[in-house]
């Protein structure tokens, strides 16, 4: 028997498998939150980016007779 301060190594025959790596030890739910998380993060940004992309703003044309500063042209509102 052993006493509550005495700490005992594993027998051999109790370690099934030993992992390796980033989280090795972890249940699986800790490795599918990382990946969402992942996900997550890179969806927004792709996410964001196609909004971006997709913008529209007003388009004004001014005639070259406005430009020139004669005062006759006119200015056409267009959207793009």
């Amino acid at each position: 028997m052993s006493g509550e301060g005495e700490k005992r190594d594993p027998e051999v025959e109790q370690i099934l498998r030993v992992r390796t790596g980033h989280g090795a030890n972890c249940s699986s739910i800790g490795s599918v939150i990382d990946t969402l998380f992942a996900t997550a993060t890179v969806g927004a940004a792709i996410f964001a980016a196609v909004l971006a992309a997709l913008k529209s703003e007003d388009v004004k044309v001014v005639s070259p007779l406005a430009r020139s500063g004669d005062g006759e042209g006119k200015i056409q509102e267009k959207r793009a």
